[in-house]
């Protein structure tokens, strides 16, 4: 099955094509001193380069206690990783291919239409999600209608000491208790801390 085409038992409604957005504002470019605006985006499903990409884009060297590490943020990674499903912007049949956007580029867009490329990067996340048969034609209804899947997924997953966390949650462990339990063994001074 080709990836960027949604299969024909996805429910679009009013959306000729999930791959093509048109911009209110558009990305402004100057051309022989006039400003023109590039107001239809095409989009793509990406994958794992593309997310590799965006991860050697949002990483930045900081000084944690005097010494430089290498971090990404996680907005930085999510604004990159919009800009990788960016395939190209058009207008009047002049094309911006991905190959020369960067993050400078698409900061040019207005928050308006950068939200508008966020929603559709998300339509075409769930898209692909009923195509791997990861969720099901209705639940990605009821995601769109705005309501909340049959089967969530919960994370991290109820487990040890968290699985009542739910309905009625113990009171509170001390740091010890809790890497006690994480770990298997027990830890110093928990007993002392729950009076055991």
């Amino acid at each position: 099955m080709e990836h960027n085409r949604p299969p024909a038992s996805v429910p679009l409604a009013g959306i000729d094509d999930i791959f093509s957005l048109t911009l209110v504002d558009g990305l402004p470019v100057t051309q022989g001193g006039a400003t023109i605006r590039y107001k239809t985006v095409r989009l793509r499903e990406t994958g794992v380069a593309h997310e590799r990409a965006a991860i050697k884009q949002a990483e930045r060297v900081m000084l944690v206690g005097g010494v430089p590490k290498l971090m990404v943020s996680d907005s930085d990674f999510r604004f990159a990783m919009t800009a990788q499903h960016i395939e190209s912007f058009h207008c009047d049949g002049s094309v911006i291919p991905s190959a020369v956007i960067d993050l400078g580029t698409v900061g040019k867009l207005s928050t308006h239409d950068f939200g508008l490329i966020e929603q559709r990067v998300v339509l075409i996340t769930l898209v692909a999600e009923v195509r791997y048969g990861n969720i099901s034609l209705e639940d990605f209804d009821k995601l769109m209608a705005g309501g909340a899947m049959a089967d969530a997924m919960q994370t991290p997953q109820p487990v040890g000491q968290a699985a009542p966390a739910r309905a009625d949650a113990p009171a509170a462990e001390s740091g010890p208790a809790v890497l006690a339990d994480f770990t298997g063994q027990p830890a110093a001074g928990a007993d002392a801390v729950h009076g055991r």
